[in-house]
């Protein structure tokens, strides 16, 4: 009987080690499983409009931010634009980008008139650093490294940045902010403007969205 207890007592914490076990490779799945996830919203996130839906045509849903080995790219969406309507809407869409957490805003814009024209530059650094980052009417060196794809029809705006030294190589941080503006719209009798203009934020007026690190993968 008291082998019998002593073989009982073995069974049962053999019994309890593998449960132990069990719990550990659980916990490291876990584990495993919460890093991935750091490590994917590490290198983007997306941020939906909190305020909802608006009145502009071209009210702003979300926007998404990644920061990796390919650089830094910005996929806005917004309500799609049907130009083939009896009216045209009129207004700009802005986007801020800030790659330093140590500098007081955002160091590079984006900026379209729609319909209309514009472009990326650099909003600091010195006259002729600001020159290198223009994209129109002609790019500069580091103007090269951005490509910018306005899809209106489709409601997307993406803006990519590719690294290289000397212009955005690996930042950091990034985060950013959009804007867009209809200050009004074109019909058959012609401009009609909007008194105020419709304005969009995202995700707020004055704000960022939240830090993305940046990531290799």
């Amino acid at each position: 009987m008291p082998r019998y207890r002593t073989n009982t007592n073995t069974d049962h914490a053999s019994g309890t080690n593998r449960h132990v076990r069990g719990l550990l490779l659980s916990l490291a799945l876990v584990v495993g499983l919460l890093s991935a996830a750091s490590s994917a919203q590490a290198r983007e996130a997306t941020t939906p409009d909190p305020a909802g839906g608006g009145s502009s045509a071209f009210d702003l849903y979300k926007v998404k931010v990644v920061n990796n080995a390919k650089g830094v790219r910005i996929t806005v969406r917004m309500k799609a634009v049907d130009w083939d309507a009896e009216t045209t809407p009129v207004g700009e869409f802005r986007l801020l980008l800030d790659t330093k957490a140590s500098s007081a805003g955002a160091e590079f814009a984006d900026e379209v008139g729609i319909p209309g024209d514009g472009g990326f530059r650099a909003l600091k650094g010195s006259k002729k650093y600001r020159k290198s980052w223009e994209t129109y009417p002609f790019p500069g060196t580091c103007g090269k490294t951005v490509r910018e794809r306005y899809d209106l029809e489709h409601g997307t705006v993406v803006v990519h940045i590719k690294p290289k030294k000397g212009c955005l190589l690996h930042p950091k941080h990034v985060r950013v902010n959009v804007r867009t503006i209809q200050s009004g719209y074109v019909d058959d009798s012609g401009y009609v403007p909007f008194t105020p203009a419709r304005v969009d934020h995202l995700p707020y007026k004055g704000s960022f969205t939240p830090w993305v690190k940046y990531s290799k993968k």
